[in-house]
């Protein structure tokens, strides 16, 4: 079983953006989608392939197409939808979970990107 997403639909609200899609005949659960949004200052690309736990976010600068940040990860087992409004959106990836811990990464994309990573027992 891959990663637990919410429906594609309210992927699209967040992200605000079509994604662009691996292979267009596939259900988007078993593709890879990348979607590209952008807020007053930064463009972002997240690349999400859910059946595969996959999720990739990188953040440039507007002005200068400089990439800031970039994440990668291979073993996301959820994301949620934190926060989806006009002024103010943010996820939550649930990674790399053992026995002993699972990392929680949350993702401010509006207003402006933050990242905060936190790993707790579980």
């Amino acid at each position: 079983m891959g990663m637990d997403i919410p429906d594609e639909v309210d992927l699209i609200s967040v992200f605000e953006s079509i994604p662009m899609r691996k292979d267009e005949t596939d259900i988007f659960y078993y593709d890879q989608s990348t979607f590209v949004l952008e807020n007053h200052i930064e463009v972002f690309e997240i690349i999400l392939s859910p059946f595969y736990h996959e999720f990739s976010i990188s953040a440039k600068e507007k002005k200068t197409d400089t990439v800031f940040s970039h994440l990668e990860l291979l073993s996301v087992n959820k994301l949620e939808i934190i926060e989806d409004k006009k002024d103010c959106s943010k996820i939550r990836l649930f990674h790399g979970e053992s026995d002993r811990y699972e990392n929680i990464i949350e993702v401010t994309l509006k207003p402006r990107f933050k990242l905060i990573f936190k790993e707790q027992y579980s």
